[in-house]
């Protein structure tokens, strides 16, 4: 168990993190105590910052590209990543008790959870406004559940100092017995959420924790539990900041001239300076590798991506062009890497810093990004309803990207209704509710509500009596919307109902398109549906159809949203885009979902987990070590924490 001296805290630092990126790297100025610190807003940002430093280390840390670092742990076994040193039983996954490669980030991160607690209690009992107090406390609670969630995730449950009194008064006969996971996720849920109420959608300082990036671990979170209808709500509130956006092109994203692009949610600031900078290129690079901007860097010949992996790309796929297979060395000799032998290809995606000197490159370290929202999403609606349109375009519009054309860029409103004015007679706002059923067989009552079922506002309440026997009988419509044919049109709604039910969105004219809607009862939903390709210029309507719905239910609908988008453009590019028709269940997308993930975040450190919350990393993990079995599913908890607290329970197998 990790260990804290009461009254001490060091690596404090006063530099702050504006300006020059190597100030993330602590200054230690000794052994300070609570009766001369956190008494000013600098003393609270020095504190704050140190904890930050926990990340990486001065580039040999826990989430850094190092051995031993969670990137090298999440890639092992995987398929899309190997190495070409002696690391045979780490490669084999014979992990053991002992073994560096599998209990260093447990070392490195352990005591960061301590460090945590010790500065989030020095906070609370700070003179300083209560305001700036509460910010930085729900910095450290965020970054605190980072480090518990990947211990988590990587070792089980464990037994770490998230208690005040425990931080500032170590009990050595403190030995604790190993947690329920029920009792770690609730710990990270309770965190991560109020962490996030707090935080703000920007950074006050760049390389500071955000409400997107606590959001995005608590989505996490949820994916891993496979809590798909929570990780839908959370994907969908980190989309409604209205913040992020995907880059249009893929290789901007990791490139250190367009570091903070708007994809990046969190990341390791960095700078190429010697234990300011982290290793991204200097563990693949053979050692005659020549930069193209000509400066001076080492490499150690260690990481590939193998020649399976990268063959499964497609030729045209912009995302293999950062995966190197032929280079050109200092003598100005072109290395063929596969016809000489090399077990795969070099997988640069962080490209090599122009500035870069030896072995420190400038580029940050991208630990999560915006993309992965959106697939998580597609995960979701897919582990949820089955393929959806929505699911489809969500992938696509990522792979729209990945050949050549760009990204859809951001929606205009064409119409929107938020029921916030006044229903008149059959009118409410842009929507018209109309009993086309002479027969009388249908029945209905509708009203505006001002209870804030669906968003703490107004919201259309429809009461359905008795659906008849035709599906166009009672129908909500807009009335004629005009339609281009160089834009994609999609419809969105909030939707609510007291009973199952199920019910169709129609678009008639040149958005002809029909899509069931299913609804579980008091289940809100967030719907977005990519309507069908314009067949031509004119008036579109677009209505519900609440006709052979059933009877004696409520429905509510909010947030009605038609908008448009320019066509991608890019030659061939809709050849390489999926059909739902090709997709008649979840599992089929689940599969496909799992290798556009694949060809999405090589070498970003998400390919373990996502082979685990699919069922398949033992299965992939047997493909490259016999001896893989389901023991591999966690790593060995550390030789050193099971002799100092006995009643811990070693993970099964080791």
């Amino acid at each position: 168990m990790q260990k804290i001296y009461k009254g001490l805290f060091t690596c404090l630092v006063a530099a702050t993190l504006s300006g020059c990126e190597k100030n993330l790297e602590p200054n230690l100025y000794g052994e300070i105590f609570p009766e001369n610190f956190y008494q000013t807003p600098a003393d609270l940002k020095a504190a704050t910052t140190a904890v930050y430093h926990n990340l990486r280390l001065g580039g040999w840390g826990p989430y850094m590209f190092c051995d031993g670092s969670s990137l090298i742990m999440d890639e092992v076994a995987t398929g899309e990543w190997t190495v070409k040193w002696s690391w045979e039983n780490f490669l084999k996954g014979i992990w053991n008790t002992g073994d560096a490669m599998a209990y260093g980030f447990y070392n490195w991160v352990a005591p960061a959870v301590t460090k945590c607690t010790h500065v989030i209690a020095g906070i609370e009992d700070s003179p300083v406004d209560a305001n700036l107090k509460a910010q930085y406390i729900a910095e450290m609670r965020a970054l605190r559940a980072f480090f518990v969630y990947d211990i988590y995730r990587l070792y089980g449950p464990m037994p770490l100092i998230t208690t005040r009194e425990l931080a500032l008064n170590p009990d050595p006969d403190y030995k604790p017995a190993r947690p329920t996971a029920a009792e770690v996720v609730s710990f990270l849920e309770k965190e991560l959420r109020e962490a996030a109420d707090v935080l703000a959608v920007t950074a006050p300082e760049y390389g500071r924790l955000t409400k997107g990036a606590s959001l995005h671990y608590l989505l996490k979170l949820y994916m891993h539990e496979k809590s798909f209808e929570d990780g839908l709500r959370i994907a969908n509130e980190i989309i409604g900041l209205n913040y992020y956006q995907l880059e249009p092109v893929y290789a901007d994203i990791f490139s250190v001239a367009n570091e903070r692009n708007k994809e990046v949610i969190f990341s390791i600031t960095a700078e190429a300076l010697a234990n300011y900078g982290n290793h991204s290129y200097v563990n693949i690079l053979p050692g005659d590798y020549a930069s193209p901007s000509g400066n001076s860097v080492d490499g150690w010949n260690g990481h590939r991506m193998p020649w399976a992996f990268y063959d499964s790309f497609d030729p045209a796929d912009k995302r293999r062009e950062l995966i190197i297979a032929e280079y050109r060395n200092k003598s100005g000799s072109n290395i063929n890497l596969r016809s000489s032998g090399d077990i795969g290809a070099l997988p640069l995606k962080y490209g090599i810093d122009p500035k870069a000197v030896g072995i420190w490159s400038g580029s940050d370290k991208i630990m999560d990004r915006y993309t992965e929202v959106l697939l998580f999403k597609a995960e979701c609606l897919n582990e949820i309803y089955g393929p959806t349109a929505e699911s489809i375009e969500l992938i696509n519009n990522i792979r729209r990207r990945a050949f050549g054309a760009g990204v859809i860029a951001e929606p205009e409103t064409v119409l929107q209704e938020s029921f916030d004015g006044s229903l008149n007679g059959e009118v409410f706002g842009n929507l018209t509710l109309k009993n086309f059923d002479g027969s009388g067989n249908s029945e209905w009552i509708y009203s505006k509500d001002g209870s804030g079922k669906l968003t703490g506002d107004n919201s259309l309440q429809v009461e359905v009596k008795r659906s008849g026997a035709e599906f166009w009988t009672l129908q909500i419509r807009t009335g004629d919307v005009p339609i281009v044919t160089n834009k994609n049109y999609t419809i969105s709604f909030r939707a609510v109902a007291d009973k199952d039910v199920s019910f169709d969105f129609r678009s008639e004219g040149p958005l002809g398109h029909t899509e069931r809607i299913n609804l579980t009862a008091n289940q809100v939903r967030d719907i977005s549906i990519p309507l069908n390709a314009p067949g031509g210029a004119g008036n579109a309507v677009m209505f519900f159809a609440l006709g052979n719905t059933g009877s004696n239910y409520h429905l509510w609908l909010d947030e009605l949203r038609l908008t448009a988008t320019l066509k991608s453009t890019g030659g061939g590019v809709e050849d390489q885009l999926l059909k739902l028709s090709d997709y008649t269940d979840k599992s089929q997308l689940r599969e496909r979902l799992l290798q556009e993930r694949a060809w999405e975040f090589w070498y970003e450190g998400k390919r373990r987990e996502d082979l685990i919350r699919m069922g398949d990393y033992v299965k992939e993990g047997k493909k490259h070590a016999q001896n893989f079995t389901d023991k591999n599913l966690r790593f060995p908890i550390p030789n050193a924490v099971m002799i100092e607290n006995p009643r811990l329970i070693q993970n099964d197998g080791y």
